[in-house]
């Protein structure tokens, strides 16, 4: 079963790349001068121009130049550090931190701002989005540090809270992020977005820079409360939200000037299917139960294993050969000071509660290829899991306490590791039943 996996793993992947999904969605026609995309076009009347920020920013800027190299008159790259390659010397490659901003990010969201507020008004920039924006562009608003937002980031990152309410809070501490890049713009910004959010909340991608926003400061408010955050966050951070609250700083945008599109090209979704087409290939009845799993790991992975003791000993819901599908993000709340990430905590949670049954392997992913601060995608479990973990004097309750997974899962030989994918639509998990 884990060749079985490892197919499956790499399959999917190849059914989420980037620069086969932006040549399926971006057309140029080169005799009438027009920019298509989707049911828009757009008559070239100024200078065209590139941006690219996230994960995928390489594969998507490769297939935009196959496409309209030509006419493209510069721009700029933006991705994580580590994700190097080459590009059309046209194209600047910039690098940024990430999950963490830094202050080389800052300075690259600085150029970003200053380059697109520099275009004209019959420009066009083709924006190619996908995911880690937020934290590659990291631009403070006036009256916080660098500091303060990298701080108050951490303990966002640090509590469980969903992408959504991370994401709620870094567009109000923000001069480009919730809507504020168009705006800036005076030119027309074609957006081209890969998902890495549940439900594709298109202003939830990167922090939607060209998208208006739906949250506001006292959402913002509402979120660190939730999570007792609010008297631990900078106390400039803390002003900065309060000043929003009583209406001395402007809103985030509410509206984007219809001149400018966003589309969403691939998303988790597309993954999925690709998963229950190669399980159903090798032999294994797919149940897709969703594609909007989230929660608290370890609790989720509890759910799972339950599914699948019911099936192991009453053939219900479905018999095996199975395979149950998910798609998601699932979060971590911190209270060791372990190694790991979600998808590693999920499979040891899932061992523990799957403890002796036979014939099953679960496989979860990050399709980014990076599972929390890790070099690791995710890891495989079964029944056998914590028997093999025991012989080598490992107590994998231990390792769960201390959200120590990654080490767990190395010591064992069970990480899936990837590298870079250069995609990114959140996480797969999927259990294989005999």
């Amino acid at each position: 079963m884990r060749e079985f996996a490892w197919n499956i793993i790499k399959s999917s992947l190849e059914a989420v790349n980037p620069k086969l999904a932006v040549k399926k969605y971006l057309f140029y026609d080169k005799d009438q001068r027009k920019i298509k995309v989707k049911d828009r076009e757009y008559l070239i009347k100024g200078k065209v121009y590139l941006l690219s920020v996230g994960k995928a920013s390489l594969p998507m800027v490769e297939a935009t130049m196959d496409i309209m190299g030509d006419i493209i008159e510069g721009g700029y790259i933006v991705v994580p550090y580590g994700y190097e390659g080459e590009i059309d010397n046209k194209i600047k490659i910039l690098y940024s931190s990430h999950p963490f901003p830094d202050e080389r990010g800052m300075k690259n969201a600085e150029k970003i701002l200053d380059f697109v507020k520099n275009l004209e008004e019959n420009d066009l920039l083709i924006f190619l989005l996908s995911g880690g924006g937020s934290a590659l562009l990291p631009l403070p608003c006036e009256g916080i540090s660098l500091e303060d937002k990298i701080e108050t980031t951490k303990l966002l990152l640090s509590c469980s809270a969903r992408i959504q309410e991370i994401n709620a809070v870094r567009k109000h501490l923000s001069r480009i992020k919730g809507g504020k890049l168009a705006k800036a713009c005076k030119g027309t910004i074609i957006t081209l977005a890969i998902s890495d959010v549940i439900g594709n909340s298109i202003d939830t991608i990167a922090s939607g820079p060209t998208v208006p926003d739906s949250t506001t400061f006292n959402d913002a408010y509402k979120i660190l409360k939730k999570y007792d955050l609010w008297d631990k966050i900078p106390e400039r951070v803390r002003n900065v939200i309060n000043s929003g609250i009583l209406g001395k700083i402007p809103e985030t945008p509410k509206d984007i000037d219809e001149r400018h599109f966003t589309t969403i090209i691939l998303s988790n979704r597309d993954c999925l299917e690709k998963v229950v087409e190669r399980v159903r290939f090798f032999g294994f009845n797919p149940l897709l139960i969703t594609g909007f799993l989230e929660g608290e790991a370890r609790e989720v992975a509890k759910v799972i294993a339950g599914i699948v003791k019911e099936i192991k000993f009453s053939r219900s819901p479905i018999s095996p050969p199975c395979a149950l599908i998910f798609g998601g993000e699932t979060t971590v709340t911190l209270r060791g000071e372990g190694l790991g990430g979600r998808n590693q905590e999920l499979a040891l949670s899932f061992a523990i509660e799957a403890q002796g049954i036979d014939d099953i392997l679960l496989f979860s992913f990050a399709t980014d290829g990076r599972d929390g601060p890790t070099d690791s995608a995710g890891a495989f479990s079964d029944g056998s899991t914590v028997e093999r973990a025991l012989r080598l004097n490992m107590d994998p309750q231990t390792y769960l306490l201390n959200n120590d997974s990654y080490h767990f899962f190395e010591k064992l030989g069970d990480l899936i590791k990837t590298g870079p994918t250069h995609t990114n639509v959140n996480d797969v998990s999927v259990v294989l039943i005999k």
